[in-house]
């Protein structure tokens, strides 16, 4: 996984604002783009919901919740390698990002991967442990899935 430095990801971030304000993507622009996603997921038309999340993929990637949107669609289409560019894509930007933790543990999971996946949900537990945030919860309500389906085959 590539990392960024921080400078790295300030000149990015930089040159992002500086091609929104050129092209005339305000923030009013990228909420319609999110607004129209959500829609097309809640209507259950996932290919067109990606379509827009992969929009909001390359025109924003300081926002790391479209990603992780297409990362949940993809998994439910069993496209597992296309969720996994998307988690890494946002680690690679983010590595302490919980949300994008708890999604690589659950990929991780999914693939049988339990002692990776334990770790991530640990780290993201070490700084929510009573699940105070949406990430904890999640990370909570994972680690109990874990626990019962192994409860089960063992």
């Amino acid at each position: 996984m590539t990392t960024f430095s921080t400078q790295e990801l300030q000149a990015y971030e930089n040159g992002t604002m500086e091609l929104k304000q050129l092209l005339g993507f305000g923030d009013d622009y990228l909420q319609a783009l999110k607004g129209r996603a959500q829609f097309f997921v809640d209507g259950g038309h996932r290919e067109r919901a990606l379509i827009m999340l992969e929009m909001l993929c390359a025109l924003d990637r300081t926002d790391f919740t479209p990603a992780l949107l297409a990362a949940e669609l993809y998994l439910e289409e069993g496209a597992s390698d296309s969720a996994e560019a998307h988690i890494e894509a946002v680690l690679a930007r983010m590595p302490d990002c919980a949300e994008a933790l708890v999604a690589q543990a659950e990929l991780q999971l999914r693939s049988g991967e339990l002692t990776s996946a334990a770790a991530l949900l640990r780290r993201v537990l070490a700084t929510d442990s009573h699940g105070q945030t949406s990430a904890g919860k999640r990370a909570l309500a994972v680690a109990a899935q874990a626990h019962a389906r192994l409860q089960q085959h063992g």
